[in-house]
């Protein structure tokens, strides 16, 4: 797989750019926004959603309105991105906004309790990390119009 080129990119942004004004509209899209705010995105489903898409490279960051390295500090968990870049990233990757939000299963899995790490080559195991299902509490006071925010920096 090819990353996109800076032509790909830029489709991609005014693609999620149509989106976003589409995407204000609703209830849905309210509660989508105060989900946000709560700090509720899980970096892993980035990194799923991502993964999925086949996107990768700086084009990701530029199509998400960010620069590098943002995205994938994002999926790092250390930065938390703003709800137009959630909204522009919800549309690249085809995923509604919400589905960020979804931690998957209740119960964590550790994968060194199952069959697969038994089909994992011995690097692979080594190079193996859980999935990050949150942000830091820092990543998410720091981004503008989060409810952190506001409290960190305004209140």
């Amino acid at each position: 797989m090819t990353p996109p080129t800076d032509p790909d990119a830029a489709q991609l942004r005014r693609r999620a750019a149509r989106s976003l004004a589409d995407n204000r509209r609703g209830d849905a899209f309210a509660e989508v926004e105060l989900r946000w705010a709560a700090g509720e995105i899980v970096p892993f489903r980035i990194t799923q959603a991502l993964d999925g898409a086949g996107l990768f490279g700086p084009e990701v960051d530029t199509a998400c309105g960010a620069a590098e390295p943002a995205v994938d500090e994002w999926e790092a968990g250390i930065r938390y991105p703003t709800f137009e870049q959630l909204l522009l990233l919800a549309d690249i990757t085809g995923h509604a906004p919400e589905w960020f939000f979804d931690r998957g299963l209740e119960v964590e899995i550790d994968i060194r309790d199952t069959t697969l790490w038994w089909h994992l080559t011995e690097r692979q195991r080594q190079q193996w990390r859980p999935p990050i299902g949150e942000f830091t509490e820092r990543a998410i006071q720091s981004c503008t119009g989060t409810v952190e925010y506001h409290r960190t920096y305004l209140f």
